[in-house]
Parts: structure tokens; C-alpha cells; sequence
């Protein structure tokens, strides 16, 4: 519990420190419930492109929250196999992120190409990111894994870590490419 709340905490303070000085209301940790008119997929490219970043980063902290939820009633090997299933379905989340930024339609911005492959370009650091936290992980001795919360924790702060990879450069993208709607709030939790 303490972990998830200090994961929202550095969350919160990451979309506030990625804003650019944006001044909309500090970011929660769920979607407003959608309308009629919400339930509809964008159909341009920052919208499609802020709702698909917004789904994939709740998923990521979901799946390492899980962990958290799971790991009390774990055995050692049980604790050490669900960790780096946790990271396994980060891979997912992010594959999923990939296909959702390739299928976001490329009109209303004029640079959607350029910008959709700095994006794709994130989420192959982030798989690099997941693929090394899960292979340190797994160098670690049983010991570390003897608590409900992971010594040397390479999840949670792994996560944190993934989330900047995706938003920074989207925060980039937007002064760069002149386009307000990819930087501030969007995609932030």
C-alpha cells in the first residue's frame, strides 16, 4: 500500500513537472466516466494519441499494483515468478501502446508521421528498459524477494522511469512540432 501510494504520489508529480507550466488541475488516478460522446474513438491524431498514452500509462501502474496486491500471499518462488510476470505484462501493455500509436489516424496535425516516430521510437526504450529491470530482477538472490515489497525494486521504479520515456518526448513533440493538444495534460493520469 505504501508503494502505491508513493508510485501515484511521483506519478502526479511527473505530470506536473512534464507539463510545461500547464495550469489544468493535477491529474487523478482514473478516467472520468465516459459519456456518449467519449465512447467514441478519436479521430484525429492528438486525441487518439493522448487517450492511447492516458490507457497505457494507467495499465503499466495497474500491473505493477497488482504485484503489490499479489505479493502478500506469495511464497518465495511465488513472489519471484509474479514479479517478473509483472514485467511481462508491462511488454504486453507497451506492444499494445505500439499498435494503438500505428493505427492513430495521421490527420489534424500537420507532422503526424515525424511525431508518431519519435513516439514508436519511446516505446522501443521502454521494452529496452522492462527487458533489463526483469533480467536484473531475476540475477537477484531469493533473499530479496523474502518481503511483500521487493528489495532492490526494479517494478516500481522502473515504471516511473518508462512513463518519462513516453511522456517526455511527447511533451518534446509538441514544442517542436507546434501542436499544444500532444503537451501538458495529455496522456497524464
Amino acid at each position: 500500500m505504501v508503494r502505491r501510494v508513493g508510485l501515484l504520489t511521483v506519478l502526479a508529480l511527473l505530470a506536473l513537472a512534464c507539463s510545461s507550466g500547464s495550469k489544468a488541475a493535477a491529474p487523478t488516478s482514473a478516467p472520468p466516466p465516459a459519456s456518449a460522446s467519449e465512447s467514441v474513438a478519436p479521430t484525429s491524431f492528438a486525441p487518439a494519441v493522448c487517450s492511447d498514452i492516458f490507457k497505457w500509462q494507467n495499465r503499466m501502474v495497474n500491473a505493477a499494483n497488482a504485484f503489490s496486491d499479489d505479493s502478500p500471499n506469495l511464497d518465495v518462488p511465488g513472489r519471484r515468478a509474479r514479479y517478473s510476470r509483472a514485467f511481462d505484462d508491462q511488454k504486453v501493455i507497451t506492444n499494445d501502446l505500439r499498435a494503438d500509436l500505428v493505427a492513430a489516424p495521421g490527420n489534424g496535425v500537420a507532422d503526424a508521421e515525424a511525431i508518431r516516430a519519435v513516439l514508436l521510437s519511446a516505446t522501443d526504450d521502454v521494452q529496452t528498459t522492462l527487458r533489463l529491470n526483469q533480467a536484473d530482477a531475476a540475477s537477484h538472490p531469493d533473499s530479496d524477494f523474502e518481503f511483500q515489497a521487493v528489495k532492490e525494486d526494479r517494478l516500481f521504479g522502473g515504471t516511473e522511469k518508462t512513463l518519462s520515456q513516453v511522456l517526455k518526448p511527447l511533451d518534446e513533440q509538441s514544442r517542436l512540432h507546434n501542436v499544444p493538444d500532444l503537451g501538458g495534460t495529455c496522456g497524464r493520469a
